[in-house]
C-alpha cells in the first residue's frame, strides 16, 4: 500500500513539474513575441524618420544648388560693374 502511495505522489510531482515547465515556455514565447513586435514597430518608425530626413536633406541640397548660381551671378555682376567704373574713370 505504501508503494502505491509513493508512486502516485511521484507521478503527481512529475506531472506538476511538466505543467510548470510548459507554462514557463508559453510565457517566454509570449514575451518574446511581444518584444519582437515592439522592435518591429520601432524599426518601422526609425525607417520612416530616416526617409523623411533624407528627403529633407535632398530638398536642402536642391535649394542650395538653386541659390548658389544666383549668388555667383550677383558676384560677377558686381565685379563687372566695378571694372566698368574703373575703366570709365581712366578714360575720363
Amino acid at each position: 500500500m505504501k508503494r502505491i502511495y509513493f508512486v502516485a505522489i511521484a507521478a503527481l510531482f512529475v506531472a506538476g513539474a511538466q505543467l510548470h515547465a510548459q507554462s514557463a515556455k508559453q510565457d517566454t514565447a509570449k514575451k518574446a513575441a511581444a518584444t519582437a513586435t515592439k522592435a518591429a514597430v520601432k524599426a518601422t518608425t526609425a525607417a520612416k524618420t530616416a526617409t523623411k530626413a533624407s528627403t529633407a536633406a535632398k530638398a536642402d541640397k536642391a535649394a542650395d544648388k538653386m541659390a548658389a548660381p544666383a549668388k555667383k551671378a550677383r558676384k560677377r555682376t558686381a565685379k563687372k560693374a566695378a571694372v566698368k567704373k574703373d575703366s570709365t574713370a581712366k578714360k575720363g
